[in-house]
């Protein structure tokens, strides 16, 4: 028998990468393997391989298959819009000739979560502004000075929620609590949507880059969209 394949090494600003971590996750609480979840699906089991790698881009409709049959709450779907919206800022990003450095990691840095407000599957109005708050615990030995998260994938787009790319950290001492509040905004139809953020320090080098999986997240339920009301015509034009 061959060796089982290692799962993909988790890179936040790579979206494909980030959904291809989550469903293999959610097929593995199951114990269902992948040549199972291939025939159960209607593909080879290679495929799921490569999809699973991030080697693949998924099709929504095995995406949809991973929600249903492994039980995803909307994560998945949520994580493949952003994977969508990704094609047009990583565009933006080669013609300003933007290669960043990654990651930092400084011995003895390190975080905890407190808790948060806007629990998962919160419902929301669609377009709706609101305020999420995060409490972490600098549970390391190195003092926090100019650290902000930063938004991983884009920004915008259809289905996603709307915020700026950072938002500041207060400095903070180890041992000590940081409260950070980022306003969000819903998308302007129902659907599940999620947005995820990593800390990262002054120069935008990610602080905790093997930590955390998605690092701090918020995923809304937004419900109340309107329905388009049908045309009407043959009516006479009415004055005011």
């Amino acid at each position: 028998m061959g060796r089982r394949p290692a799962p993909p090494p988790l890179a936040p600003r790579q979206p494909k990468t980030v959904l291809a971590w989550a469903m293999r996750k959610l097929r593995l609480t199951t114990d269902s393997t992948v040549r199972q979840t291939a025939t159960e699906y209607g593909c080879n089991a290679s495929h799921i391989s490569r999809v699973e790698r991030g080697d693949t881009k998924p099709s929504r409709s095995l995406v949809e298959f991973y929600e249903e049959r492994f039980e995803g709450d909307g994560v998945l779907l949520s994580l493949f819009a952003v994977v969508e919206n990704a094609a047009e800022q990583n565009r933006r990003k080669r013609a300003h000739g933007k290669d960043p450095r990654l990651v930092r990691a400084v011995e003895g840095d390190a975080s905890t979560y407190v808790d948060d407000t806007i629990p998962h599957g919160t419902l929301i109005a669609p377009g709706q502004l609101f305020l999420k708050t995060w409490r972490v615990r600098n549970s390391g030995t190195v003092t926090w000075r100019c650290r902000r998260l930063e938004r991983q994938g884009p920004l915008n787009g259809p289905g996603l929620i709307r915020s700026e790319r950072y938002i500041e950290v207060p400095d903070t001492e180890p041992g000590e609590i940081a409260t950070v509040e980022a306003t969000l905004q819903a998308p302007g139809y129902d659907c599940t949507s999620i947005a995820y953020f990593k800390m990262v320090d002054q120069e935008g080098l990610l602080s905790f880059p093997d930590s955390y999986q998605l690092g701090l997240d918020v995923l809304v339920m937004v419900r109340g969209q309107h329905p388009i009301r049908p045309h009407r015509g043959g009516g006479g034009r009415r004055g005011s």
